[in-house]
């Protein structure tokens, strides 16, 4: 069996563990992982007995994945899941389980350990942290205040009827009731035993009570979504997520909390991994009105709303005195009505949401949309005319807000939100060095408008290839302020919303609306970023193949959010893995990278243009024939300093999923799809061996940007020679060797 409690645990925040981190980083550290990126410290002070002594009752087994055989033939095709990743709680999963298992009224209130935010979602990023010492902390003060209010209404249903006048068979009461849907699996007598005597019963019950439920919070497997896996006994070649894993995916995704009873009930008879248990369940889920807590979960991770829900959204008072914390969490709230009204209650396309004119509003809202609200307190639905300059979820106040700075709008991080979040498209950070005093700079001759601000970025080569992708986009959402507030003139002169979005040319935010509705990229990124969402990773090259067809039949039948659930949660990806996932390279440095490479740290350059020939003299070229062309040269004079080092292609950035840096570069490249849908459907692989006419590589380096294929490469860097070109069309053509 392979479980995730084995896999290397994620990598901690910046924040070191601190000694006195009690039981859970002693766990922890037997799974196999570390609390800081290394090996795991061990505790040299303890917290209190009752808890730490119950958190460690059930400490995590170390288990070796099972390697599935190699000699058995592969000819059929395969599907199997990318690797297994042990997610931490969110914020919003553990507030979600907090109130679905003990009762909504429990106040979640102090610090929890911050997420990490990677390849766009928390849920993502839950897989690449830990817990430090500080953070346990943390935990351990919230797990009490929460048995302790819990406990202060003994008749709440999650409890046993025995609370209010506890004894001691009255905690082994508890741990059974609540501890299985706490931990997401049953508790075997043994255990539950273990739990029982660590509580200390003999002595005050309550005391022991509020140990017993405190310590069932601070357990790694309640803190940590832990995923085990088992020989697949239909195919040999992978393994199968257990029944336990199931409902744990399965509850999060559907429903953001921890199993109900009845799942965890399937999943204690196995039901989970056959296809008609699994498809009974899936259905049960789906049909449930709880489908909508996951709608919102999905979206808020999506749209970055925890930025709102922690209250950062800030503006100036002086220029925006409308603006206020209850403005924007009202903006959220309806950003979210709209979307589960349309996608659950109508069951429609996910792309139509950026042309509804169908919203909510409450009076606060209403006043920077000014509209007439009739109810005093609450919600009640609108409609904008087909004439408003409303319409879509991209002019909704939620969005805009939050892609705006705290003094004035921001065409670049509008554009670049439509860009990276709604199309899939990374575009890679600015350099460091990069000078904003001429954008700040407002009034005067050429500096009204934000339009006529940004034409520096076309003026500097650095700067021009990225914001092409990004400020057209939100220019069009200029008459709309930094609050969202409709103008129609900025600084006294009038201002010109039209735009362009890959070759569709459009007039205003409705515009753009159509034209991002109408967009081929928008629904297969919708059902990309869904599926991350749903295994916590990025998605595997396994995995592409499989994605490309969901694609394209929900690009037949409509970009429905039930329909594309359903697929996943029913798919042989979903339900298997390739194991355990290993533990990350560290990222290479510039001048670690450069020093490999026997070359100086590349310089931020201008990106070259569609028409700008490659010039053939700063690289000589290439001296060797093609069969003799090294992989590792290619790793060390192109990949790693012009692809990877500080640029799209590193371990941080990931663009499109594809690393280059050294170790990743030609497991990424040879034999792998490409993560654009136009090159999946024209049969082009990253890199072909022996086939430079269908590598993908090639056509990115050489071919002008197009809506099919994408922006031309490099974005941002050292431009590409003829004479590097031609290096890499050689080495595909001598069959890509790894050596």
């Amino acid at each position: 069996m392979s479980d995730t409690r084995d896999a290397a645990l994620p990598a901690a925040s910046d924040d070191r563990p601190v000694e006195g981190a009690g039981s859970l980083l002693a766990l922890l550290g037997a799974c196999g992982g570390g609390t800081g990126g290394g090996a795991a410290s061990t505790p040299t002070a303890t917290l209190a007995p009752s808890v730490t002594a119950v958190a460690s009752a059930t400490a995590v087994p170390t288990l070796t994945a099972t390697a599935p055989p190699t000699s058995v033939p592969t000819a059929a095709p395969l599907r199997v899941g990318g690797p297994l990743a042990m997610r931490r709680l969110t914020a919003a999963q553990y507030r979600a389980t907090i109130a679905d298992v003990l009762g909504d009224d429990i106040a979640v209130g102090g610090r929890i350990e911050p997420d990490n935010r990677r390849a766009g979602l928390l849920a993502v990023g839950a897989s690449f942290v830990s817990v430090t010492g500080a953070g346990f902390e943390q935990y351990e003060t919230l797990a009490h205040a929460i048995a302790e209010q819990a406990l202060a209404s003994p008749q709440r249903d999650a409890l046993p009827p025995c609370a209010s006048q506890p004894d001691a068979a009255c905690v082994e009461a508890l741990v059974r009731r609540v501890g299985g849907r706490l931990l997401r699996r049953p508790l075997d007598d043994d255990e539950v035993a273990r739990r029982v005597a660590a509580a200390a019963p003999d002595g005050d019950a309550r005391v022991a009570l509020t140990a017993a439920l405190a310590s069932l919070l601070l357990s790694p497997e309640f803190l940590f979504r832990v995923e085990t896996a088992e020989p697949d006994p239909s195919e040999p070649r992978r393994q199968r997520l257990s029944s336990a894993a199931m409902a744990t995916r399965l509850s999060y995704l559907l429903w953001n909390t921890t199993p109900d009873e009845t799942l965890l009930a399937a999943a204690a008879a196995d039901e989970l991994i056959d296809t008609a248990g699994l498809t009974a369940q899936v259905d049960r889920l789906l049909a449930a009105p709880r489908l909508a807590d996951a709608a919102r979960a999905f979206f808020s991770d999506l749209y970055g709303f925890d930025e709102i829900e922690d209250g950062l959204v800030r503006k100036d008072p002086a220029l925006f005195p409308v603006f206020s914390q209850r403005l924007i969490q009202d903006a959220r709230e309806q950003t979210l009505r709209v979307i589960t009204a349309h996608l659950l209650d109508d069951d429609a396309d996910y792309r139509q949401l950026f042309t509804t004119r169908r919203s909510f509003m409450t009076r606060t809202l209403g006043l920077v949309y000014q509209v007439p609200v009739r109810t005093a307190v609450g919600w009640e639905p609108y409609e904008f005319a087909g004439d408003d300059a409303r319409g879509g979820l991209l002019t909704h106040i939620s969005l805009l807000a939050l892609r705006a700075h705290p003094g004035r709008s921001s065409p670049t991080l509008r554009g670049k939100f439509v860009r990276e979040v709604l199309l899939c498209t990374d575009v890679p950070p600015p350099p460091g060095d990069i000078d904003f005093s001429d954008f700040a700079a407002e009034g005067g001759a050429n500096r009204r408008t934000a339009r006529e601000r940004l034409t520096v970025h076309v003026a500097e080569e650095v700067c021009a290839g990225c914001h092409s992708l990004m400020d057209p986009i939100g220019l069009a959402l200029e008459q709309l302020d930094g609050v969202g507030a409709y103008r129609e003139t900025e600084n006294g002169a009038v201002i010109d919303p039209s735009g362009e979005l890959n070759g569709a040319v459009f007039d205003d935010a409705i515009g753009l609306g159509a034209a991002l509705a109408g967009d081929p990229a928008l629904g297969p990124c919708f059902v990309e970023s869904l599926y991350k969402y749903a295994v916590g990773r990025e998605v595997d090259a396994g995995e592409r193949a499989w994605l490309a067809e969901v694609q394209a039949d929900l690009e037949r039948d409509g970009y429905r959010l039930r329909d594309a659930l359903r697929r996943i949660a029913l798919s042989e990806v979903f339900r298997t893995t390739s194991g355990a996932r290993t533990a990350e390279l560290p990222t290479a440095t510039a001048t670690a990278a450069a020093t490999a490479a026997g070359t100086p740290p590349p310089s931020a350059t201008a990106r070259p243009t569609d028409a700008t020939p490659r010039a053939a003299t700063p690289t000589a070229a290439p001296s060797a024939t093609p069969a003799t062309v090294a992989f590792q040269r290619l790793q060390d004079e192109i990949f790693t300093p012009r692809c990877a080092t500080q640029f799209c292609h590193s371990q941080q950035t990931r663009s499109g999923g594809l690393v280059l840096e050294a170790g990743a570069a030609y497991d990424a490249l040879v034999g792998a799809m490409p993560t654009i849908a136009g090159a999946r459907d024209a049969g082009l692989l990253r890199v072909e061996p022996f086939a430079p006419e269908t590598s993908f590589l090639l056509r990115k380096l050489t071919e002008p940007s197009s809506r099919t294929f994408g922006a031309r490469m490099p974005l941002v860097g050292t431009p590409l020679t003829d004479a590097d070109v031609d290096l890499i069309r050689a080495w595909i053509a001598a069959g890509a060797q790894s050596s």
